[in-house]
């Protein structure tokens, strides 16, 4: 996901479960992290994925002008 500037804020959700709020973790998962390669970058990272991580992940970016999402689906085989 992508910031448009470093005072955005993102959040990634696993269907309507928030996993990560700006920097804040709300996952309990320890497999589930934040890739900040730089100010701009907000990726998530799962390790070890299972089935059970399988289905949609959304990224909402909240800009000074309008919100954003992306939706991205996770198939695990």
């Amino acid at each position: 996901c992508y910031l448009e500037d470093g005072a955005s804020k993102g959040a990634w959700l696993n269907r309507s479960s928030i996993i990560f709020a700006g920097g804040d973790k709300w996952s309990v998962d320890p497999r589930v992290s934040i890739s900040t390669l730089n100010k701009r970058d907000y990726s998530l990272q799962i390790q070890n994925v299972d089935v059970t991580d399988d289905g949609p992940y959304t990224c909402s970016v909240q800009t000074q002008h309008t919100p954003r999402t992306m939706q991205v689906h996770l198939t695990v085989q």
